[in-house]
């Protein structure tokens, strides 16, 4: 728990900071009112007691209106307060939400791989959300109301010692108890809050394959799996339930005890002449006021306890840390690269990071298991090979030979286990991501759309971000031109401005694959990857594409993972992999020449029919 308060006191003092202005007149607000609330039962006091002397005149009028004004002060505070408290919470959740989501898109496509984007959404917008109170009004309302408290009682000690000790012991048991049931009700919000974001991650998943479990009669199976999801969340809740039911009765009863204490003793004291009815009705007022804060300060308490396990479930992703590292110790040139594979060896480690101890990959390439025994996990084993500037390469193979992974090791979303990747005799280790990843452009089969202008889709909103120059509508309407897609633009209803569907509704599969590669080329890298961007369409959506991909390709060094012999015609030097190895590598010409290379195989036999 104490883990836990230091979190959040650090989270917070990070996130309030930049509103300091704003927080400084939260503080002020809040002990404006107090104040107000301490002095408002004193007039009443005055008022009555005034009453009982014979007072029938100006006194009373004078007291019940600034009573009045007294009240309407406190209350205009507190609505102030409010106000700005929001505005302070909301605009500190926001900087943390963009923080988070900004560190989650860094990690890893192994922690992506275990992830829906449900869950994500859970954590970055669910979690966070609660945290709007805790970061507006929690901390700064729990200290306000503490110093209410503690106003209170002095104030009743200043009557009479004895009220002010009935006051005192209901605040410390109270606190204490408290205190006591705070680890209990954490552990219950966190189990809530992840039976949420496991809901919402299995329902997005579900909802994505809508068709294709309609299609197979699949609703049976996705209904029965939800309801034990559904119901161990209800157990849980039903348990906080519970659990917060008891809490509140057992402070009400505290309450009540005091309040009857200080009633019983107040009325014997009138009875001997040793109070005035105003003071009794004052002291009465005051154990009644103490227990508002303390009721606050417990609701704020089981807030807090919910902001815990939120803050804690946040920390578990700021505290995951990616595996690629920038070193940053070269710059690529803006040339074709020569790539160069040297001794590759690679294996994916898309476990858990948060719940599972992985074991050491062996210097065999295998992993150590508990029993001692060693279970392969490499899918790249021991992969070299040079592919010149400006040159094409295929890349051939059955599925799960290792064609993709070579290309997301050089995109570097993972990182080698072994051997080094090369760009212009520099190792990707060293090139800084945002450089790498300007100089090398990927096209797969499928395209990521979103629901925005093509504009956008072309520039991937580039026009938001400060820290890049914008793109003109000339320079993409000049390299749709280069592509010889402008005419396609020039037909949509709103040319640049046609707003997509989310997923892209409303364009073809050719005409996204358009889009991507249009895409890319306004970026002008220099290593262009293409997973076989044509395999699906029609025959004149490809002559269009081929053409497309032609002008890309052109003065850059491209990588190509071929499924069909048209698309292998295009490749200067064609590699084979064949279960994580390859298998043959070579100048095109010269092993189409030679009647015994695996590549002259595959093109008497139908490439597509013997990479099946």
């Amino acid at each position: 728990m104490e883990v836990n308060i230091t979190q959040s006191l650090k989270m917070l003092a990070r996130y309030l900071r930049p509103s300091w202005p704003r927080v400084t007149l939260l503080f002020v607000l809040l002990l404006g009112g107090i104040g107000l609330q301490l002095l408002a039962p004193q007039l009443i006091r005055r008022f009555l007691d005034l009453a009982q002397a014979g007072e029938m005149g100006r006194g009373l009028v004078n007291t019940a209106v600034f009573y009045f004004l007294i009240v309407l002060g406190q209350k205009t505070l507190s609505l102030a307060s409010v106000a700005v408290g929001e505005d302070v919470g909301w605009a500190a959740t926001n900087g943390l939400r963009a923080d988070l989501a900004g560190h989650v898109l860094r990690l890893d496509m192994g922690f992506h791989k275990l992830r829906t984007p449900g869950e994500l959404i859970e954590r970055i917008d669910g979690d966070v959300g609660l945290l709007a109170g805790y970061f507006s009004q929690l901390v700064v309302q729990v200290l306000g109301n503490g110093l209410l408290v503690i106003g209170i009682l002095a104030l009743q000690f200043r009557e009479d010692w004895r009220f002010g000790l009935i006051g005192l012991v209901y605040g410390v048991i109270t606190l204490f108890f408290l205190r006591a049931i705070q680890p209990v009700n954490v552990g219950l919000w966190r189990q809530i809050r992840q039976g949420f974001a496991e809901i919402f991650g299995f329902l997005e998943e579900r909802f994505q394959g809508t068709e294709d479990i309609r299609a197979n009669g699949g609703e049976g199976y996705v209904l029965a799996t939800l309801y034990p999801m559904m119901a161990g969340v209800n157990a849980v809740r039903m348990k906080e339930a519970v659990f917060g039911g008891f809490t509140f009765s057992a402070g009400y009863m505290l309450y009540v005890l005091a309040w009857a204490a200080t009633l019983g003793l107040a009325g014997m004291a009138f009875l001997r002449g040793e109070l005035t009815i105003g003071t009794v009705y004052l002291v009465a007022f005051y154990v009644g006021l103490l227990e508002s804060p303390l009721k606050y300060i417990r609701r704020q308490i089981g807030n807090m306890q919910r902001a815990m396990a939120s803050i804690g479930r946040v920390n578990e992703f700021f505290q995951l840390q990616p595996t690629v590292q920038e070193r940053e110790t070269a710059v690529l040139p803006s040339t074709a690269p020569v790539v160069q594979f040297a001794g590759v060896h690679f294996a994916y480690k898309d476990r858990n990071p948060l719940t599972v101890n992985r074991e050491p990959i062996t210097d065999d390439g295998s992993r150590a298991t508990d029993d001692g025994s060693r279970a392969t996990d490499y899918v790249l084993h021991d992969v070299s090979f040079t592919l010149p500037a400006g040159r094409i390469l295929g890349i051939l193979g059955r599925t799960g030979s290792g064609k993709t992974t070579l290309t997301r090791l050089l995109f570097r979303l993972y990182d080698v286990d072994r051997g080094a990747i090369t760009l212009h005799g520099v190792d990707l280790r060293d090139i800084p991501l945002a450089n790498l990843r300007q100089r090398v452009g990927m096209v797969t089969q499928d395209v990521q759309l979103f629901a925005a202008s093509v504009r956008d889709n072309l520039t991937l909103f580039r026009r938001y971000d400060a820290n890049k120059p914008p793109i003109s509508d000339a320079q993409i309407m000049a390299a749709l031109a280069e592509l010889g897609l402008d005419e396609w633009v020039n037909n949509l209803p709103n040319g640049l401005d046609t707003e997509l569907g989310s997923g892209g509704q409303g364009l073809s599969a050719g005409e996204a694959q358009l889009v991507a590669l249009a895409r890319v080329f306004l970026r002008d890298p220099k290593l262009v990857i293409l997973d076989e961007a044509s395999s699906r369409l029609d025959p004149v959506t490809e002559q269009r594409l081929e053409r497309a991909v032609d002008r890309l390709l052109h003065g850059r060094t491209g990588i190509i993972i071929a499924h069909r012999l048209g698309t292998v015609q295009r490749a200067d030097d064609i590699l084979i992999m064949e279960n994580g190895r390859v298998r043959e590598h070579g100048l095109r010409a010269e092993l189409v020449a030679n009647p015994h290379s695996r590549f002259a195989h595959l093109l008497r036999a139908g490439l597509e029919e013997a990479l099946q």
